[in-house]
């Protein structure tokens, strides 16, 4: 029943990754962590399988159309209209950066392993882990050298019978589920804020947290355009609670343009 369980809990964050994706192998260590355990709370668990042992994550949802409409984006055949990812940072739970822990393995071919154990997960991938310069696969390389080495459970020890891909969906996948979770166009729309407006910085914070209520964000501004939002949560099993330090300070001025 607790895997049943987990398996649905986990399905309803990442309903385009498929099952064999998911962030959590609740084999690996005993099995002993609750779905509901959240990383750096008193009594959480040590089994680091199970959540990460640097464990506030700093998701960085990205706003190409911003970003795009000041700088040179001619390599992308079409500009993505909804918030993708930029990456996920593990942090220590003193909030203080860490980046190349070297827990998880190098890979030089991210696109190729995740083509073969999950192509689902590749696919969505390339909808909603974009580099503006057309180049994913550099991208990803990057982003799981320095931040997905530092999320334990990607270690290949966290998997019963390692195969080839299996760290990287469970990093990647993990990503994706959390963005979903906490995914910004959503509280857009909520709040009314349309492409090609211009915000008070404040209304767009106040936006954010309408819809993920203690959410800590930093907005991250290029030319007085809103280009990219750092938010910061406890890391659970599939996802993340709000509540953490985010550790950084906004870049935009007091009026935003969208």
């Amino acid at each position: 029943m607790f895997a049943r369980n987990l398996v649905l809990a986990l399905g309803a964050l990442a309903t385009s990754v498929s099952a064999r994706t998911m962030p959590f192998n609740p084999r690996a260590g005993g099995g002993t962590c609750s779905a509901d355990a959240v990383a750096c709370q008193s009594g959480s668990p040590s089994d680091t399988c199970c959540l990460p042992d640097n464990g506030i994550i700093i998701l960085s949802q990205q706003w190409l159309t911003g970003y795009c409409a000041v700088a040179d984006c001619s390599a992308l055949s079409t500009v993505p209209t909804t918030w993708t990812i930029h990456g996920a940072w593990p942090d220590s739970c003193d909030n203080q950066q860490v980046a190349s822990c070297g827990e998880a393995s190098p890979n030089s071919d991210i696109s190729g392993s995740l083509q073969s154990y999950a192509p689902d997960l590749y696919n969505t991938m390339n909808e909603l882990w974009v580099s503006y310069n057309g180049d994913n696969e550099v991208f990803w390389e990057h982003e799981w050298s320095k931040h997905g080495s530092c999320w334990s459970p990607a270690a290949q020890e966290c998997f019963s019978d390692f195969q080839d891909g299996q760290d990287l969906a469970a990093y990647f996948g993990y990503v994706v589920a959390l963005r979903n979770q906490f995914e910004l166009g959503a509280a857009f729309d909520a709040a009314g804020i349309t492409t090609g407006g211009t915000y008070a910085k404040t209304d767009i914070i106040n936006a954010i947290q309408a819809t993920y209520p203690d959410l800590q964000v930093a907005l991250l501004c290029k030319k007085g355009y809103l280009t990219e939002v750092y938010a910061s949560v406890y890391a659970t099993p599939s996802g993340g609670v709000a509540g953490s330090p985010v550790g950084s300070k906004s870049t935009c001025p007091s009026q935003i343009n969208f």
